[in-house]
């Protein structure tokens, strides 16, 4: 039996002119994993003065999210989501993608599903 960790971690790096999140849940997180997330995007999006900003998203290692934390998150990325020039997403759980897909034309335009993290970073990056 393996222990998986349930958090989330986020790092932020500029590159060139762009401001990078990049965004990995794990495991189940719980909510208050993700209210401290929302604290801390919005803390990196606020205070770190860019011309651009770009969000990378790995969900391969995500088992599970609660309802609470899925809408929460929702109501986060409505408020903050058209700070972002662009958000690629990597997953590989399908029901996963079909919801962010569905959502995708409430948080933003440039929002892109990927199953590779390297394209995703290459096209986020191309911003």
């Amino acid at each position: 039996m393996t222990n998986q960790a349930n958090n989330i971690s986020l790092n932020v790096q500029r590159h060139q002119d762009t401001l990078v999140l990049n965004m990995k849940p794990s495991g189940h997180p719980s909510r208050q994993d993700f209210k401290k997330l929302s604290q801390m995007m919005d803390t990196a999006v606020y205070a770190i003065p860019s011309a651009n900003i770009a969000l990378l998203v790995d969900l391969s290692e995500l088992k599970s999210v609660s309802a609470r934390s899925a809408w929460n998150e929702l109501l986060h990325g409505l408020r903050i989501g058209s700070e972002f020039n662009r958000i690629a997403i990597v997953g590989h759980n399908h029901w996963h993608n079909f919801l962010i897909r569905a959502t995708s034309w409430l948080i933003s335009s440039n929002l892109k599903v990927f199953q590779q993290k390297d394209q995703a970073a290459d096209w986020v990056l191309a911003a």
